[in-house]
């Protein structure tokens, strides 16, 4: 792999209101949203036209009896990362608002 290449990885604990800074969000509350679902992170990305990857088996560390797996590896974003988890968070809240 080239070294040129970026890549951010993201797992929905880290949009998620309903866990603690500790137990793995990145985001503080007002950004966050309850529970984000892997399919819902995935649909953020496509909307927002970003290279991306799933990758559905691991469970993430610190979190791995709540039973979800699953994350998103995205590649050459311009954004850091607490702007990209930022814009994920509002690009899903849109989406969450447009299908009621």
């Amino acid at each position: 792999m080239s070294r040129d290449i970026k890549k951010v990885i993201v797992w929905p604990q880290y949009l998620d209101s309903t866990l603690s800074r500790r137990l793995g969000r990145r985001l503080p509350k007002e950004y966050s949203i309850s529970k984000p679902t892997l399919d819902e992170l995935v649909n953020a990305c496509k909307k927002l036209g970003l290279e991306f990857e799933v990758d559905k088996n691991p469970k993430y560390c610190r979190t791995w009896y709540l039973g979800s797996t699953g994350r998103v590896i995205i590649y050459n974003s311009n954004l850091s990362k607490f702007k990209l988890l930022k814009t994920l968070a509002i690009t899903i809240k849109e989406l969450r608002s447009s299908s009621k």
